[in-house]
C-alpha cells in the first residue's frame, strides 16, 4: 500500500480541504485498494471506438483478478459465421482457442475491453484462458479509477494447456 501511496502522490492536491491543508485520512481512504474491484461500461476514450470498460473502484494492484467469466466455445464454422455477420464485422466478437475451437466473447463483460497494442503503452490487463471457456481478466499494473482498460487482443491470448 505505501507503493500504492507513493505513486498516487499525483492525485494528492485534491484532498487539500478549503484552507489548503492536506487531509491525510481522505488520501489514505483513497489510497488502499479496494478487494471489491467494480467495473463500468461508458464510451470509449478512443474515437469511435463504441463503449470501453473502465475501473470503478478506486484502484486495483498489478496481479489482480478484475473478472472470471465462461463464454461459449464454437466451432470454426460458427466464427466464420459471425466474422463474416455485417452486424459483427470488424468487432473481434470471437478468440480463437486453436485451429478449430473459438471463443464466442459477444455476452462477456471483457468484451467492452478495448485493442491496444504492446508498442502504445496503454495495455494494463491481460486476458488469461483457465479453463475450457473460462477467461479471466488480470491487472498488468496498478489501475486507478476511470481508466480505461486495455489489452492486446492477439498476442496476449494464453492457450490453455488441457487441449
Amino acid at each position: 500500500v505505501h507503493a500504492m501511496a507513493a505513486s498516487l502522490a499525483a492525485y494528492g492536491e485534491q484532498f487539500r480541504s478549503a484552507d489548503g491543508q492536506f487531509d491525510e485520512y481522505e488520501y489514505e481512504t483513497y489510497a488502499s485498494c479496494t478487494p471489491d474491484v467494480l467495473l463500468s461500461v461508458r464510451p470509449s476514450t478512443i474515437e469511435a471506438a463504441g463503449d470501453g470498460l473502465f475501473l470503478a473502484s478506486h484502484c486495483c494492484e498489478a496481479g489482480t483478478k478484475l473478472l472470471s467469466e465462461e463464454g461459449r466455445v464454437i466451432k470454426r464454422p460458427e466464427a466464420k459465421k459471425l466474422l463474416n455477420d455485417p452486424g459483427w464485422k470488424h468487432a473481434n466478437p470471437v478468440i480463437q482457442l486453436n485451429k478449430n475451437q473459438f471463443l464466442d466473447i459477444r455476452a462477456l463483460r471483457m468484451y467492452k475491453a478495448n485493442h491496444a497494442t504492446v508498442l502504445s503503452g496503454r495495455n494494463n490487463i491481460e486476458i488469461m484462458r483457465t479453463g475450457a471457456g473460462r477467461i479471466e481478466v488480470v491487472a498488468l499494473r496498478n489501475i486507478y479509477e476511470d481508466e480505461e482498460l486495455f489489452w492486446e487482443y492477439a498476442p496476449s491470448w494464453q492457450p490453455h494447456s488441457e487441449e
